[in-house]
């Protein structure tokens, strides 16, 4: 049950986790985001944003639009509740439902990202194309993952790595570095590419 909060938060208990995942990824939030070099009034998406703690940060520091999307009904409601209060709301749209509704705000994108959610998509390659054809030339792409599963290691992450690299590789992105930072419970990967 604990499992599937994380994938797809729902009810309190769904609350509680994105309360989790929001103070164990503020590390991982700003560390992705230095990769994506952001300029005032780009276009960015994050898909899969949690409680919003990313977003919260991205706009603090950025003149940007951001379209971020999550199948979680818990976590856009904890993510209006958390920015509701902020200047910088007519900045943001928040979305719920599946990466696939981006097509229908006709906008492509120089920035995108999903920090620790990649594992939760149903065709991550299938998704990352599709990705790829709403993003601007030589746009930017950051995919984060630190594995949590019981028996994960730091060479858990080396496979993760490798996996993302294929994955982008597969999607038509290029220009692919992978990083790995260190961090607990075990290192985590951020890959980086071009559209």
């Amino acid at each position: 049950m604990l499992g599937s909060q994380f994938s797809r938060p729902h009810g309190a208990a769904g609350k509680l986790a994105g309360w989790f995942m929001s103070k164990e990824n503020e590390e991982l939030n700003e560390w992705t985001l230095s990769f994506l070099n952001m300029k005032d009034n780009e276009h960015v998406l994050e898909v899969g944003f949690g409680p919003g703690s990313a977003i919260k940060q991205l706009l603090k520091s950025n003149q940007v639009k951001v379209l971020a999307i999550d199948p979680s009904e818990a976590m856009v409601e904890t993510t209006i509740r958390r920015l509701g209060k902020l200047p910088f709301l007519e900045q943001v749209c928040i979305v719920h439902g599946e990466a696939a509704l981006i097509e229908q705000f006709n906008l492509t994108f120089d920035k995108v990202y999903s920090i620790n959610n990649v594992t939760y998509w149903k065709n991550p390659v299938e998704t990352l194309r599709f990705l790829k054809q709403h993003m601007k030339p030589n746009g930017r792409i950051a995919l984060t993952l630190c594995p949590h599963e019981k028996g994960a290691t730091d060479d858990t992450t080396e496979v993760l790595s490798g996996q993302l690299t294929s994955m982008l590789q597969k999607s038509g992105f290029r220009n692919i570095e992978a990083f790995v930072k260190p961090t607990k419970p075990n290192d985590t990967v951020c890959a980086v590419a071009m559209s």
